[in-house]
């Protein structure tokens, strides 16, 4: 079985590898954030939401497995479907994958944290089931910086917390953008009998937009 060759670091730009072979043109090329979940005899297994609570779908990559430390953990999946897939459970032909950024959501005081000190430039931002995945450029730094998503503790228990994307580069100097995902666990405050839904404040140079709701179906 092969182990695919892949190294997760702190805050990542995402670099794909893209195949030229001529058996792969007629095929569509996929992209999703997904949970590595396990190896298994039968290959590398995957599962994800497409999209708020639409069904989890399990694919398995046969003859391929991923490395140990990836287990349990959201990586960005580029792959072929292989003919006669079903709808909940699919082989896949792995073209590329990556680590990417993934934390559970913090709790903090919000107003002692410096959330929108530095602007991200957000491409998009969707809800997969117990996950809010983002795919969005950031300033490159070779210094440490404070990049997670985080929910006001006076707001928890709230019908609707307000959660932060946090992002300091603590006074780096300007330097290029690069492209980057991250994927956060929301679970603790999703799964509240409380909670009915979350508000995500973005200090964003993109679009314009800065606070994304998400409501329970």
């Amino acid at each position: 079985m092969k182990t695919l060759n892949i190294t997760a670091i702190a805050l990542l730009a995402i670099s794909i590898a893209s195949c030229s072979d001529e058996e792969y043109n007629h095929r569509a090329l996929l992209s999703e954030i997904v949970t590595a979940t396990k190896n298994t005899p039968q290959g590398a297994e995957f599962e994800f939401i497409r999209y708020d609570d639409s069904p989890a779908v399990t694919l398995t990559a046969p003859g391929m497995a991923v490395k140990e430390e990836l287990i349990g953990k959201r990586v960005l999946l580029r792959y072929y479907s292989q003919p006669g897939s079903g709808t909940m459970a699919e082989e896949i032909e792995i073209a590329a994958l990556s680590p990417i950024n993934c934390d559970t959501a913090r709790v903090a005081a919000i107003d002692t944290i410096a959330w929108n000190a530095t602007p991200v430039y957000l491409n998009s931002i969707w809800r997969s089931g117990t996950y809010i995945n983002l795919h969005l450029r950031v300033i490159y730094t070779e210094t440490a910086r404070l990049f997670n998503l985080t929910v006001d503790s006076a707001t928890i228990n709230d019908a609707v917390p307000q959660l932060y994307m946090c992002h300091d580069t603590f006074g780096a100097p300007d330097n290029y953008m690069f492209e980057t995902y991250g994927s956060y666990d929301i679970s603790k405050i999703w799964n509240r009998p409380t909670c009915s839904g979350i508000d995500i404040h973005i200090n964003d140079s993109n679009l314009n937009k800065d606070i994304y709701s998400f409501k329970k179906q």
